[in-house]
């Protein structure tokens, strides 16, 4: 949603991820949730789901119109079990998708940072008018609010997210030093400039001001200092974006009467939407062997609702070389960048989080301060316990899980597990 990388079908793409089969159950439901988990989007799998689903009835993949103009349902995918409650299942799917379809242009835009669109005040048209009081779409106006519920600030590293985001679209290593605060004093020194703004809101915050409306504020300094190096990008929600889409998309699903889906982005958070007694869904949790080779560490089930997150330091998937870059001595740059430097960074090999009672954004606010860090804090780990955020943690060969009833299936061979008794 606003960059578009280069061609790098040239360059060296992730193995596959190896597969592991599932216990017995229902079949059907083990085998969506485990394609949404795995969130590699559209392609050969969604093929092939599109097939074993084709009837009226039962799980289908429900799909956007791109007939008025894009969205962002390429970067979901959004199973429905239709017919389930004696509505008709051709009737059902129209309505479903036309809420859909709607509902992903209207996050497409809302959240967009390099392009405006006409009748929509989205995140480039309050940077490009700070100091005005805007309104805007309640759902970008609820995405500020958690926002400031959470004291999180990764939203104002937009110049820092502007410029590092090319990093990803370079084809050789020598190419990074111009993107790259590791490689380069220079581009550390200006990132960490515009990460001293962004922490600071005496220079830069959203003000809520009631009724969907707000202002960017933004001090004289911190204008003059944007306009000299030619800044057109305040705002950002950089890796947390999708879990903001993932919300406004289920949130209007479940507004609109269809609670029984589940809606995945391609770069780890999801929504189960199905409270249904009994459903019970696989979540599948990735790790990378010491050889850089995706696997399926383990599995876990889980009943709905639910929200997702899965935080990983490594490209598993064809699509993640939009957010990773391997450089040649096996280093790996990410999205998840420290807002005090601007820096990436990551306590474990992966983390993935989940919880009841918060939404994808809210969990993936909980996430990030644990897992962009030097070294990982279990302590923390153990606090988000007791706020609903349950955590399994990969490091090394050992999944560190919170909850003492998760129970976890197929492990992969030479994982161990650390779990607190019962």
């Amino acid at each position: 949603m606003g960059r578009r990388a280069r061609d790098r079908r040239d360059l060296p793409h992730p193995p596959p991820v190896e597969k592991i089969e599932l216990p017995s159950g229902n079949t059907a439901l083990r085998l969506i949730a485990v394609v949404l988990f795995l969130l590699i989007g559209a392609g050969a799998l969604a093929y092939s789901f599109s097939q074993l689903f084709a009837t009226e009835g039962g799980w289908r993949e429900i799909e956007a119109g791109a007939s008025d103009g894009p969205t962002c349902a390429g970067e979901f995918t959004f199973y429905y079990e239709l017919g389930a409650d004696g509505r008709a299942p051709g009737e059902e799917n129209r309505a479903l998708s036309a809420l859909y379809t709607q509902t992903c242009r209207t996050a497409y835009q809302l959240f967009h940072t390099m392009e405006s669109f006409e009748g929509a005040v989205n995140l480039r048209e309050i940077s490009m008018r700070p100091n005005e009081e805007l309104e805007v779409d309640p759902a970008l106006y609820r995405a500020f609010e958690a926002v400031r519920e959470a004291g999180n600030r990764t939203v104002y590293l937009g110049p820092v997210y502007a410029r590092y985001g090319d990093l990803f679209s370079c084809q050789d290593d020598v190419m990074l030093v111009d993107f790259d605060p590791r490689l380069s004093e220079e581009v550390a020194a200006e990132y960490a400039a515009y990460a001293a703004y962004a922490a600071d809101p005496a220079h830069i915050e959203v003000e809520l001001l009631g009724e969907n409306r707000l202002r960017l504020r933004v001090s004289e300094e911190y204008l003059a200092f944007a306009e000299r190096e030619g800044v057109e990008c305040f705002l950002d929600f950089g890796w947390l974006r999708n879990a903001f889409v993932a919300d406004c998309l289920a949130d209007a699903m479940m507004e609109g009467g269809f609670t029984r889906g589940t809606i995945a982005s391609w770069d780890g958070f999801a929504r189960c939407l199905d409270g249904r007694e009994g459903r019970t869904y696989t979540l599948e949790l990735l790790d990378e062997l010491e050889t850089g080779r995706p696997v399926c560490a383990g599995t876990a089930e889980y009943q709905g609702p639910m929200s997702m997150a899965a935080l990983r330091s490594f490209p598993a998937v064809e699509r993640d070389w939009e957010r990773f870059y391997r450089l040649r001595d096996g280093q790996v740059r990410t999205m998840y960048l420290d807002p005090a430097d601007g820096v990436c960074r990551a306590a474990a090999d992966s983390l993935t989080g989940y919880s009841q009672t918060l939404s994808c954004a809210r969990l993936a606010m909980k996430l990030g301060p644990v897992f962009i860090a030097d070294g990982l804090d279990a302590g923390a780990l153990d606090r988000l316990a007791a706020e609903d955020v349950q955590t399994v943690c990969c490091r090394g060969r050992t999944l560190r899980v919170s909850d003492p009833d998760l129970a976890l299936n197929s492990l992969y061979e030479g994982y161990a597990v650390e779990q607190p008794e019962k």
